[in-house]
């Protein structure tokens, strides 16, 4: 058996949490749209600011809507789905700027559950993620058309492989 690991998905929409472990509240930093409404911001970036479109509770992000990221006025990153006291739970759509997409399920602000992630150079991992990393049952495309299907554990494909295949060569 090999083991090989496929890149973390980088799925930095500033809602992400630091792989360590899930952050609590007081880790983290929040940022509110104009409205006041807020949402988790575990990496702070210089001129950054939000939309959210959903409604607000108790002065926090909570419910179906639309959440837009902006660096200095520029649009980002992109969140369609459901927020939970600012954080993305449940089911959600989140679209990169550079062109990376993910939709599925989400649990603190991670990928957690069925989801598929489609990457800007056409490989794609589809099936199941644990805390933001493949984990379960999935496939892996490469952008070069191989195909790898198994069981992948925090982020590593574990099967049996030829010599020379390697899901992270894209």
């Amino acid at each position: 058996m090999i083991r090989l690991s496929i890149p973390r998905i980088a799925l930095v929409l500033s809602l992400l949490i630091p792989l360590a472990g899930l952050c609590a509240n007081d880790d983290v930093s929040w940022i509110a749209d104009k409205s006041g409404c807020k949402v988790a911001n575990p990496f702070p970036q210089p001129g950054e600011s939000i939309n959210w479109n959903g409604p607000c509770k108790n002065g926090l992000a909570d419910g179906e809507g639309l959440l837009e990221w902006y660096i200095n006025g520029k649009a980002a990153d992109r969140y369609e789905g459901t927020l939970k006291e600012g954080w993305a739970e449940g089911k959600g759509t989140l679209t990169r700027a550079e062109g990376g997409r993910y939709a599925g399920e989400w649990k603190h602000s991670l990928q957690d559950g069925d989801g598929r992630y489609d990457a800007p150079d056409g490989s794609w991992y589809e099936g199941q993620w644990k805390e933001g990393q493949p984990h379960g049952h999935g496939q892996y495309k490469t952008s070069d058309g191989r195909l790898f299907v198994g069981e992948w554990v925090d982020g590593v494909f574990e099967g049996d492989m030829e010599d020379g295949d390697n899901p992270n060569k894209t």
